[in-house]
């Protein structure tokens, strides 16, 4: 029998562990069905749940995001770090199952170099083409983490720890639904180690040791 997300994990949990990681990296994080379907979030970044999600064909541009993320993880590679047509970038690791693609656990949206002028420009006519408030809009592209090469690594690291976590949430669950002994407690679940990217995206600090 072949088993979906809600039949594996507890979705209140995921949304706990979602928040958790949201709130140690400062990056909009959910987990996305294998359908397509968004089952828990936290943090979305404001030109993407005001603008980009609400307009026509920058949504079908999210959507193909998604749809090339998913993909690509369906391939059971460890991670996906995409360029949204919208100029963002989202990264993403898959859920697995016993061997089962289950879902994607997702992260983002941010930028790899804040933008130039050239940039600016196409954000700018983006927003035109769309109708947006031109200002607010590029206010809130400034709100738009950047990441450097060593932040986007710790990220992924992370990322794919959360992803493994869940995996093995969902099979102990599979197991117990089976008959099969209980390999993992999930009342045990700890956050992954995430401190380490979230001190980098501030700039290194709570991440030296104090002198004596």
């Amino acid at each position: 029998m072949e088993y979906g997300i809600r039949d594996l994990l507890n979705l209140e949990k995921i949304q706990e562990i979602i928040e958790a990681f949201h709130a140690a990296t400062g990056l909009s994080t959910s987990v996305v069905d294998k359908d397509g379907n968004i089952i828990a979030g936290s943090g979305w970044q404001e030109i993407c749940s005001r603008f980009h999600r609400v307009h026509e064909k920058t949504a079908r541009n999210c959507l193909k995001s998604s749809e090339a993320i998913t993909e690509r993880l369906k391939d059971h590679k460890p991670h996906v770090v995409y360029k949204c047509p919208n100029g963002l970038y989202d990264a993403a690791a898959p859920v697995i199952v016993d061997g089962h693609y289950i879902a994607s656990l997702f992260t983002g949206q941010f930028l790899m170099v804040r933008p130039d002028i050239s940039d600016i420009e196409q954000f700018s006519s983006r927003a035109r083409f769309a109708g947006f408030n031109e200002t607010d809009y590029l206010n809130a592209l400034e709100k738009v983490p950047t990441l450097t090469p060593a932040q986007l690594d710790d990220t992924l690291g992370s990322l794919q720890r959360l992803a493994g976590m869940l995996s093995d949430m969902g099979l102990s669950r599979k197991n117990r639904m089976e008959g099969k002994p209980r390999a993992y407690d999930a009342k045990a679940v700890k956050i992954p180690r995430i401190q380490k990217a979230a001190a980098r995206r501030n700039g290194g600090a709570g991440g030296r040791k104090k002198k004596p």
